[in-house]
Formats: structure tokens, C-alpha cells, sequence
């Protein structure tokens, strides 16, 4: 099962810490023009609440049908990028964070040996909405609960300016 966090990230935002994940998402944001919004504007101390998303299997029907409606197969949407649904579908969606910034296509960061995947909650919102008529025309329910629970999570990220946390329970 999947559960989404919103709370501040699990970093020490303190220079003589040195903490790793801070100063490459730090980086990162710089890159992407968010370097002060990041440091002064993102929620560092609130823990909002947390949403369940479903389990790996119902996300990854929700990618399927992403790909669908944007007129390719998932395999080929993962391999070539070539899909306007780079969120749902490159995301893993079951780790990693979302930031509420605006960045077209999500990136990954490396820390001591793993890979951190990184996403914008507004940009997820935006592909969460334009799956709206798919969504109203599918008959699978839980893939329905599935992409209103991403949904109500960008919301949250969204009006409180605050990460999101995926986590696989």
C-alpha cells in the first residue's frame, strides 16, 4: 500500500550539517529557478496530514491508463519520454517526494548510492486534470480512488505549500 505524507522533507536545512539530500535538492531547485521559494517559502515545520493512494499494482493501472489516453503503450511512454503525462507515468509514484513548484518533467537525485525521485505537485495536478473524461468513463473503481487520492494530494501540497512524502507501507 501506498501512503503520501504531506510534511516537511526528512532533511536538516542547518549549512554545518551538511546534510546531502538538502544541498542537491537545493541545487536542483537553483537550476529550475526556485532556489529562494524553496529555501523561504516551502512548509519546513508543519506536518499536514497524509492520503492513501493504493496499492503498486492500481498506480501502475493509472499510468496504463494515462498512456491509453494519451495514445501510446505505458512501455513506450517510460522508454522515450514521450508522453505529456511525465508525472503519472515517470514518477515511480510508491517513493520519493513532489514539490509545489512548477517544473514541466520530473528528475531524480542521487544520495549515497540511491536514487530519489523528485516531481512537482503542481504539474501532477495539471495531468490529474487533463485525465479527468478518462477517469469519468472508466469502469475500474479502485484506478477512480486511485487518481482522486493523487488529486486531493496535490491539493494539499498545493495550498500549503508543502512536500509530499510517497511512501510504500
Amino acid at each position: 500500500m501506498i501512503t503520501a505524507e504531506v510534511k516537511p522533507l526528512p532533511v536538516s536545512t542547518k549549512k554545518e550539517d551538511q546534510d546531502v539530500l538538502y544541498r542537491e535538492l537545493e541545487l536542483q531547485m537553483q537550476r529550475l529557478g526556485h532556489l529562494v521559494p524553496f529555501r523561504e517559502e516551502l512548509n519546513w515545520g508543519n506536518e499536514i496530514g497524509s492520503v492513501e493512494i493504493g496499492p503498486d499494482i492500481i498506480i501502475n493501472k493509472l499510468k496504463k491508463a494515462a498512456a491509453k489516453s494519451d495514445g501510446v503503450l505505458l512501455l513506450y511512454a517510460k522508454l522515450t519520454k514521450g508522453t505529456v503525462y511525465q508525472h503519472i507515468i515517470m514518477h515511480p509514484n510508491v517513493e520519493g517526494f513532489y514539490l509545489p513548484f512548477r517544473f514541466e518533467e520530473p528528475f531524480f537525485i542521487t544520495v549515497k548510492n540511491k536514487k530519489i525521485w523528485i516531481g512537482s505537485s503542481v504539474r501532477l495536478a495539471e495531468e490529474l486534470n487533463w485525465l479527468g473524461i478518462t477517469m469519468q468513463n472508466l469502469e475500474d473503481k479502485e484506478v477512480v480512488d486511485c487518481w482522486n487520492a493523487f488529486k486531493e494530494l496535490c491539493e494539499l501540497s498545493i495550498e500549503h505549500h508543502s512536500p509530499v512524502i510517497m511512501n510504500r507501507n
